[in-house]
């Protein structure tokens, strides 16, 4: 189960009508769009939550896996049949950005950095995003219970929508938590200790995420080697941008740190074991999120 986001604009009328998502699978070029393809990653289940003009205007549920069809003028598409639910009050954007802009990845994100829709169709968003928006919409549709405004109705299909949204919100929790639980698990049957004090009792042990899961694409979020075993102090100070690594492996530390490096043991240039996968990850936690002063 995933959480994505769509940009229609002009299509979501006719798309709404057929229960549909549809996209190109070539431009007039004959190249591919990153957007489009994504087409080829829904499964039965997922969340898509429908963008237009500034507003999530619709929910709706994945309920087959993506096709090829043909159209009448003889165009090759990608369709994917969904089950749509009408928002009766849509989410605005725009009030809530600053809260979702540190949600978006650095790549092929569903808003640019004003705000605004990015060109393209789909667009998978990290969980903490999903969950965010479900929040938002909660917010809205209890409000819409209590207070409704002179034109609007307490109708079986806003409860309903309560319902739907609660269940989302349970079931991306348990989904999320219960992949963190085994990716935990699987770091921890290769490497056993701290990487940087070498502690090997493992209810003091951590797996963070190298670069943060809310800025990497799909592909890097599932990537076993954007992870580092720590224990929960050096966890924190990794976590806070007190620590890292250079390109060599080598520590480095804070100068905030200064007069408690010893107590936290921690020594500036000392080893910590990495492999080239990670690298690139910790370039970017460097760059990123270390603060060296």
């Amino acid at each position: 189960m995933n959480g994505l986001i769509v940009m229609q604009g002009e299509t979501y009328e006719e798309e709404r009508k057929q229960s549909l998502l549809q996209t190109a699978i070539f431009d007039r070029s004959g190249a591919r769009n990153f957007s489009w393809e994504y087409m080829n990653d829904l499964v039965p289940g997922d969340l898509v939550m429908h963008y237009v003009k500034g507003q999530i205007k619709a929910l709706s549920v994945v309920k087959e896996p993506t096709h090829i069809v043909t159209d009448e003028a003889g165009q090759k598409k990608y369709r994917a049949k969904v089950a749509y639910t009408d928002l009766e009050r849509p989410l605005d954007i725009a009030p809530l950005f600053e809260n979702i802009r540190p949600l978006l990845p650095e790549k092929y994100a569903p808003f640019q950095q004003d705000g605004s829709g990015n060109s393209g169709y789909l667009f998978p968003i990290h969980v903490e995003l999903t969950l965010y928006l479900i929040k938002q919409l909660r917010i809205v549709v209890e409000d819409q219970l209590i207070q409704p405004t002179l034109l609007e109705e307490t109708s079986n299909l806003t409860v309903s929508l309560l319902g739907k949204l609660r269940d989302w919100q349970t079931a991306f929790i348990a989904q999320r938590d219960e992949f963190l639980q085994q990716r935990r698990l699987d770091a921890l049957t290769e490497h056993t200790n701290c990487a940087i004090c070498g502690a090997a009792f493992a209810p003091l042990l951590d797996v963070p995420f190298i670069k943060a899961p809310e800025k990497c694409t799909q592909e890097e979020r599932l990537d076993k080697y954007n992870a580092l075993v720590l224990c929960h102090n050096h966890h924190m100070l990794f976590k806070e941008g007190l620590v890292t690594m250079n390109d060599k492996g080598q520590l480095l530390v804070s100068e905030r740190l200064m007069d408690d490096q010893y107590a936290l043991g921690l020594y500036e240039g000392q080893q910590v074991v990495l492999v080239k996968e990670q690298k690139k990850y910790v370039k970017w936690h460097r760059n990123q999120v270390f603060q060296s002063i």
